[in-house]
């Protein structure tokens, strides 16, 4: 107050800090009333992008259908085939997180729902049921659905899992679309802007980590749903599901308009070379067609001139059927044949031509497959004899099937292993496929033989021992009687020693189990007694090759040591 001297009594003080009191109980009221506010209007938010999700979805299953009732067309063909893999991934990941959403709401005893009374435009009492967003302030009820401890639940870890997983599934789903697409119809339907927003929407940093306000690293579903409000949670899952639906919806919304596309008109018409094989073979008909814009059958050229490699077709090797020039004609030699030539229309007095000029190819009919060891000409038994097997002429690689007489083929991992009977010389793989329409078979014949004799040492976890090798006595009387392939021999197996033998010098002979001279007390004091330069023959009466999941008994070459 003005003429003040700046000193308060001791009841302005009271009475000033009465004042602080009331402004801070008010400014944290008013902070509250914000809070509820802001939880109030990420519930309103949330419940929008859901309505907007189930608006989405009609969309979604229409275009589904329209694939679905029109899969007899080529261009929906593939798509209608693919397409139950990316809804089996997209329902399965909307349906995890709609459950999570329903159990975290759950754990309310009304599931966060109150009662609103208010007056209608009447006058009269109505109550409205609604979700209450205001007191769903709390991180407990997701804090311990995800996190425990230091680390992540089970549950937590699907939830990553999802996310991390889902853009990987649709991915393949759509390769897999445009790699037969490729190979057939040639649709070529544009996924560019359906996988970037794939990529923008499910982005997880390579490294699980993300940085923080403070440019702190931490792990990325700390940084989203540790202690958050359960609204706001319940707000981002929500905008997850709305994510999936917008990715499906962009890729069905691809597909469709691109196949709207194909309804052309008489100006944009092209022609293509339609065929039902990749190749054809010598002296079989080739009976490739030429197609004209939509192939409607009414649509027929007035004229036709066509060539291969500049050899006319004469009237006998095609014909118009649908609207396609279907060719009739045989070829005795194999290479690429270029069709040229122009399809012509009569016009109200006019000609109009349009321009044919594509290739097919024709190949030697495949009658012999190619079966190559990996490493030698031979099958060996109780090991896994790795081959490489191909089908020239085979172009549908999934249609490749692999068998054998004296012993049976096995494929692991993209790799085929041939592995024998035991007590068989000879092997026979036999490989057949599908090419244009028939079966071919093959049957490739290979020699069997025992694997050659391992080669016996001691070996002390850093060095080995073997045949004529100088040991110490710590070394023989502490390390590991083991067999090793020969140098030479390229197979990647291990031999354990089961059962061996040793005689150091003149002492009689000790019979030991196992592989290890230690556990047998008659030897080690033999070794002890033993002087320098004495011999020590080792001969393994009882191993076994190991070859991955594949055992079997095997021979070790004796071996001779000095001890030093």
């Amino acid at each position: 107050m003005a003429g003040s001297s700046g000193t308060q009594t001791r009841s302005q003080q009271s009475r000033q800090k009465m004042i602080n009191m009331m402004y801070l109980v008010f400014i944290a009221m008013l902070a509250l009333q914000i809070s509820k506010e802001v939880l109030a209007t990420l519930g309103i938010l949330s419940e929008d992008m859901e309505k907007s999700t189930t608006e989405l979805k009609i969309s979604i299953d229409n275009a589904y259908t329209i694939i679905d009732q029109n899969s007899n067309q080529d261009y929906y063909k593939i798509p209608n085939e693919e397409l139950p893999k990316l809804k089996a991934a997209t329902d399965e990941y909307f349906d995890f997180l709609q459950n999570m959403k329903d159990s975290l709401i759950g754990m309310d005893e009304n599931n966060y729902m109150i009662d609103v009374e208010y007056l209608d435009e009447n006058g009269e009492e109505k109550i409205s049921q609604r979700r209450d967003y205001q007191v769903m302030d709390k991180s407990n009820y997701l804090d311990e659905m995800f996190f425990i401890n230091d680390g992540v639940t089970e549950k937590g870890q699907q939830f990553i899992d999802y996310f991390k997983g889902f853009s990987g599934k649709v991915e393949t789903v759509l390769d897999s679309i445009k790699q037969r697409d490729a190979r057939t119809v040639q649709s070529n339907y544009g996924f560019s802007a359906a996988l970037s927003n794939l990529s923008l929407r499910f982005d997880y940093p390579d490294d699980d980590q993300v940085v923080n306000r403070d440019g702190i690293k931490e792990d990325w579903i700390y940084y989203n749903y540790e202690k958050f409000p359960l609204v706001a949670s319940l707000a981002k899952i929500t905008k997850i599901q709305s994510d999936i639906r917008s990715v499906e919806y962009e890729i069905l919304n691809a597909l469709v308009s691109k196949t709207k596309d194909r309804q052309l008109s008489f100006d944009s018409k092209s022609t293509l070379l339609e065929t039902d094989r990749q190749a054809y073979y010598t002296n079989s008909v080739v009976d490739a067609k030429v197609v004209v814009g939509n192939t409607d059958s009414s649509f027929k050229p007035d004229r036709v001139d066509l060539k291969v490699d500049n050899i006319s077709l004469r009237d006998s090797e095609f014909e118009v059927v649908d609207g396609k020039i279907k060719l009739n004609k045989r070829f005795s030699s194999p290479g690429i044949k270029k069709l040229f030539g122009y399809l012509f229309f009569d016009n109200n007095g006019n000609t109009d031509s349009l321009l044919v000029d594509t290739q097919f190819y024709v190949i030697p009919k495949p009658n012999e497959a190619v079966v190559s060891p990996i490493n030698m000409q031979v099958f060996y038994i109780g090991l896994r004899n790795e081959i490489k097997v191909a089908f020239p002429g085979v172009a549908d690689l999934t249609s490749i099937n692999v068998s054998a007489n004296n012993g049976q083929v096995i494929k692991q991992n993209g790799k085929y292993y041939a592995a024998p009977d035991a007590g068989v010389t000879s092997m026979d793989v036999i490989v057949s496929g599908r090419a244009n329409d028939e079966t071919v078979r093959s049957v490739v014949p290979f020699d069997v033989a025992e694997a050659p004799p391992g080669r016996g040492s001691v070996f002390t976890g850093v060095e080995s021992f073997v045949n004529t090798d100088g040991i110490s006595k710590n070394n023989l009387k502490f390390g590991q009687i083991r067999g090793e392939k020969p140098p030479s021999f390229l197979y990647d197996y291990a031999i354990n020693v089961k059962r061996f033998q040793i005689k150091v010098g003149n002492f009689n002979t000790r019979d030991i189990v196992g592989d290890r001279v230690n556990t047998n007390a008659s030897a080690l004091a033999d070794i002890d007694a033993a002087s320098s330069g004495t011999s020590v023959v080792i001969t393994i009466l009882d191993a076994e090759k190991i070859d991955g999941d594949f055992k079997s008994p095997t021979v070790v070459e004796p071996f001779v040591l000095t001890l030093r």
